[in-house]
């Protein structure tokens, strides 16, 4: 019999669905590996978008595309697949291609050049803690800017559109990140110039190799980092979803995490308080 005992305070990752059940779920997802935390999401995203594409097809049968712009697509994929759905020729399989498809082959082109990048956001806090649908990648690169045209012409010539507007950004200071996109499966990637502060530094530092399967691994944020990261970003933009992926993150890794180091840092970065309610939410 599985002891699912929590503590007081604990919060479920959904407002329908009961403590017990949470519990169990994240049992369950603390057996699995990252690779397979990871394959789960790729296909809760492949799922979205083909069936988003079905009602689109559905839709546009019946009705003119304005009224299917302005009904399905700003009610159902507005925030998530509508800056996605551009005309994507015979081969429909490409539009479902998710996001860890995209962080292999850019993790390719990075370890060919020789420069350190980590996965951040939404795809580590996947791998980390609970699997979910994605749109794009975002990933922190320690390139200097001036090295920013080196980097945009290897991308283009593996398939990837490059702003030039953004690259110019870059390279002046006015920037730091240069938002690529596949061309032939429509992926988004935000490539985000490593900043040379502390914190910056220390993420960089103590990212982690991940396998996905036995022929591709890649590099991501520690899954402290992650969560100092998300509560930063909950604080600005108070998010609900990066609230939850910190506390899945949490109820996956609460066994493997070093909390002098979550401790040293939320106290550095003014959100102590954050991560203690955090924690407790999680039931650590």
């Amino acid at each position: 019999m599985v002891n699912l005992a929590v503590k007081s305070g604990y919060r479920p990752q959904a407002s329908d669905m009961s403590v017990e059940i949470d519990a169990y779920q994240f049992f369950l997802l603390r057996q699995r590996t990252e690779g397979e935390r990871l394959a789960m999401a790729a296909k809760l995203t492949k799922g979205a978008k083909s069936l988003s594409l079905l009602g689109i097809k559905h839709a546009k049968r019946e009705h003119s595309f304005d009224w299917v712009k302005m009904t399905f697509a700003r009610a159902v994929l507005a925030e998530k697949w509508q800056p996605n759905l551009t005309p994507i020729g015979e081969d429909e399989t490409l539009w479902i291609q998710d996001s860890i498809e995209l962080a292999r082959q850019l993790h390719a082109l990075l370890e060919s050049w020789e420069i350190p990048y980590y996965v951040t956001d939404g795809v580590a806090s996947i791998a980390l803690g609970e699997p979910r649908t994605t749109r794009d990648l975002d990933l922190v690169a320690e390139i200097a800017p001036k090295d920013i045209t080196r980097l945009s012409n290897a991308l283009e010539r593996e398939g990837f559109y490059c702003p030039l507007g953004a690259i110019e950004e870059i390279q002046s200071g006015r920037g730091n990140v240069l938002s690529v996109t596949h061309i032939e499966t429509i992926l988004n990637a935000d490539i985000i110039i490593n900043s040379n502060t502390p914190f910056n530094q220390s993420k960089m530092a103590r990212r982690r190799l991940i396998a996905v399967d036995p022929n591709f691994s890649f590099w991501v944020a520690s899954p402290e980092d992650v969560i100092l990261a998300k509560l930063l970003w909950s604080r600005l933009s108070q998010s609900e979803n990066q609230w939850r992926d910190v506390l899945g993150v949490l109820k996956v890794q609460a066994e493997n995490l070093d909390y002098g180091y979550l401790a040293e840092w939320a106290d550095c970065l003014s959100i102590v308080d954050a991560l203690s309610q955090a924690m407790t939410e999680a039931g650590i």
